[in-house]
């Protein structure tokens, strides 16, 4: 390239392209790994590279037919019991949402004579069968974590005493434009509990970007480099950026399996903040050893690691209540069950060969490429004959929460769209009925919201017609007596009464089980700390629910309506208190919600009290979604010893590796605070990353006219003049990023004098010289 500021009266010579720069950059590279292993994937002379793969062992994944043979043969008993399991909850739900129905209907004032009424109870009946079922798995998760009566535990399907291992497992990270610093602290300690549990020979790990940031490209890069340097981790530890982002997650996992899937036996999926207890991992192995046709084996990851307010709201609830729950759906749906996309472990060549995703047909809502893949995945191996378990009772499986609740609620508008999609992949020949009300209980997780709304719309509809149209007390056929509406308010309140029981029973439940189990009442802050934290989650949780209504219900619309999902990197760490994005959510809501309540009282006050639970966090819903987003709030409820976890009772070995690598991290990691144009200023991040840019092929896709452009206004005007694009065009073009670091290092007082200004800040930190040093 032919750079000339315009400050320069003598144009510089022309610099030499990247590989007659490849020995001197290979030099530089090897002397900053200071490891025999690492430096030998480098080389000189033209052909520097810096393998961060390891060699390609092609297999085909493709959509497969339903006719595929099935190898598992489930024996007539234990089939038997699954269906009488299934039968008795839908039961017992079913039973319970007749008779409350029924109730519901005699406290009407015309007991359904109207059909405003009947679709009132229509919309009551499905909304508390929703309520039943969740009530009864919840029951039935109880019974097995207090009795400890489950011969189904696939936990107890392996040898008690560790044995050595005969297959090989690749863990798979994809990440997409996250926070570096906890991706790779996560990784670090997760690789040293691996090592510690004498697992090193049997797991590499792959780290697969689909990142479109620059500066978190070069981060990642940086990242990378220094973990497998600082672990001696070469050839166990590997990264890979795509060059297309074909369907996301499921794409990058895909085309994983599809280039190296065929070297490993299993694969450990975690997602970016997912953190994995080596011990954990070697008894999911061993499992998986000892059932040859188990095919996914899904772990209950434990919520750790957030500061906020909401957020511990969030980990205490997980952490009581996912017992119960996850044990209850391990007893209805046992080898059917569900598969949640991370820390779960699943057997790769069956993965391959039967769960191949096909896009949905179509240009309208819900077609396109599957977003929620983890659960049409579990359904797909299902149908090819292999089991899917949960491994509800191990322990060591960890994963963070959101810090806000806009950030929930930006996770779930990506979800709800997925979810939906199951409606159009709900007669997919082949599938188990128990997969077929999986896609279903994940769909009403979603529709439960709108169906809520419609009911307060209809009783509020209701209310209007009670209040303003005066009732025909003779209807048109003779008869001996009026017919008098009846109201019967004290029914109403106890079915009030009664539903929020059914709400609430489960969290008792929780409460029981975790005073009878491991460390009791003192693993959560004291007998006192878990009551009073169990109320005010339940305070909590109550507040929000409304929110959430409002919030699904819009997100239901739009699908519908075919506004498709953005895909963008998950904030993962506790920051600054969300006013903006609660504002953008729940201005309007809350404005509605007060012009409603207006119409209610001037109906009649006593309807405005019955609608307080709902319309009362609504009208707050922007200080709401935005305080419990604070941190010092968060820190003064620890303080006090509300929404203590077990994990912070006692922290586990590999979580407290994470903060102290997190902390590293931040203090000393060259990674910290890189930008993208560092890769031009300082030789050792230009030399990485043209290494693993040349090792990729690596070019921008772009004319050299365009190029030269961009590289002679960002050496005229400052690394600043060129947006995140154009620098994503630089950096992946080998000559032309030779080009900028020949000119900024042989020529420095030519260039704008920014590039000089920033020679000393983030990239001069400590751990440039090599490890041994």
């Amino acid at each position: 390239m032919n750079h000339r500021p315009a400050s320069s009266s003598t144009p510089p010579p022309d610099p030499p392209g990247w590989r007659a720069m490849a020995d001197s950059a290979a030099r530089i590279v090897m002397h900053w790994f200071g490891n025999g292993r690492a430096a030998a994937q480098c080389g000189g002379h033209g052909g520097l590279r810096l393998r961060s793969m390891p060699a390609l062992r092609r297999t085909p994944m493709a959509p497969q037919r339903p006719d595929e043979p099935r190898v598992w043969a489930r024996p007539r008993g234990e089939r038997v019991l699954a269906w009488m399991r299934r039968l008795l909850i839908v039961a017992l739900s079913a039973a319970q949402t007749v008779f409350a129905s029924l109730y519901f209907l005699s406290a009407l004032p015309q007991q359904g004579e109207r059909g405003l009424e009947m679709v009132i109870v229509l919309l009551f009946a499905a909304l508390f069968f929703w309520v039943s079922i969740g009530f009864w798995t919840a029951v039935a998760g109880a019974w097995i974590c207090l009795t400890r009566i489950d011969r189904f535990a696939v936990s107890r399907r392996a040898p008690a005493a560790s044995r050595s291992l005969s297959t090989h497992t690749a863990v798979v990270m994809p990440i997409y434009n996250e926070p570096v610093d906890r991706v790779f602290a996560g990784l670090r300690a997760t690789l040293r509990s691996i090592d510690a549990a004498g697992l090193r020979d049997h797991v590499h790990c792959y780290v697969l970007s689909d990142s479109t940031d620059p500066d978190i490209q070069i981060a990642e890069e940086l990242a990378w480099a220094e973990l497998i340097r600082d672990l001696d981790a070469a050839g166990r530890v590997h990264y890979r950026r795509r060059r297309h982002h074909i369907n996301r997650k499921t794409g990058n996992i895909a085309d994983f399996c599809r280039r190296w899937g065929a070297r490993y036996d299993h694969m450990m999926v975690l997602d970016a903040d997912s953190v994995m207890d080596g011990r954990c991992l070697k008894r999911l192995i061993e499992i998986m050893e000892s059932n040859p046709q188990l095919g996914i084996l899904q772990t209950a990851p434990c919520p750790a690691g957030r500061a906020s307010l909401f957020a511990r709201v969030q980990q205490f609830a997980s952490r009581l209540y996912a017992p119960i729950f996850s044990a209850g759906l391990h007893y209805w749906q046992l080898g059917e069950a569900q598969y949640w996309g991370h820390n779960a472990l699943v057997r790769l060549a069956p993965f391959i060969r039967y769960c191949g995703l096909p896009r949905i047909p179509g240009r309208g809502p819900l077609s396109g490429a599957i977003l929620s893949h983890d659960f049409v995945e579990a359904a797909l191996m299902r149908r090819a004959g292999w089991q899917v378990w949960i491994a509800y009772d191990m322990e060591g499986s960890y994963e963070e929460p959101p810090s806000t609740f806009v950030e929930e609620l930006t996770r779930d508008r990506r979800w709800c769209e997925g979810n939906l999609q199951h409606l159009r992949l709900f007669h997919t020949p082949g599938l188990h009925p128990a997969h077929r009300a999986g896609f279903l209980v994940g769909v009403m997780a979603y529709l439960s919201a709108p169906l809520w709304f419609l009911f307060l719309l209809a009783t509020t509809v209701q209310l209007t017609i009670e209040a303003h149209v005066e009732p025909q007390y003779f209807p048109d056929h003779p008869v001996l007596f009026p017919d008098w509406p009846i109201w019967k308010p004290e029914l109403a309140l106890s079915l009030f009464a009664s539903t929020i029981a059914l709400l609430i029973a489960p969290k008792v439940l929780a409460w029981l089980v975790a005073v009878t189990r491991g460390a009791g009442a003192r693993a959560y802050g004291g007998w006192c700390g878990l009551t009073v934290s169990t109320l005010l989650e339940i305070v909590v949780s109550s507040l929000l629910a409304p929110l959430r209504m409002v919030a699904h219900t819009g997100f239901v619309a739009s699908v519908l309506l075919g506004v498709k999902t953005v895909w963008g990197g998950q904030p993962r760490a506790d920051g600054a208190i969300p006013w903006r994005g609660a504002a953008r959510l729940f201005a309007l809501p809350s404005l509605i919600a007060v012009a409603w309540a207006a119409y209610l009282w001037s109906l009649a006050p006593e309807y405005l009290w019955w609608s307080v639970p709902v319309l009362g966090p609504l009208i707050i819903a922007v200080p709401l979604a935005a305080l419990t987003a604070s941190v010092r709030l968060g820190r003064g409820a620890r303080a006090r010893g509300f929404f203590v976890t077990p994990e912070e009772s006692r922290p586990p070995t590999v979580l407290d590796w994470t903060a102290e690598e997190l902390a590293r991290f931040r203090a000393r990691s060259l990674a910290a605070g890189v930008r993208a144009w560092h890769a031009a200023r300082d030789p050792r991040i230009w030399a990485l990353h043209t290494s693993m840019n040349a090792a990729q092929g690596g070019h921008a896709g772009l004319g050299r006219e365009s190029l030269e452009a961009h590289a002679q206004r960002a050496l005229r005007e400052g690394p600043e003049a060129l947006d995140p694009a154009e620098w994503r065009t630089l950096l992946a073009d080998p000559d032309a990023l030779a080009g900028l670091h020949w000119t900024l290092q042989m020529h420095p007082e030519d260039v704008h004098p920014t590039w000089r200004e920033g020679a000393g800040d983030a990239p001069d930190r400590g751990p440039l010289t090599p490890a041994a040093a």
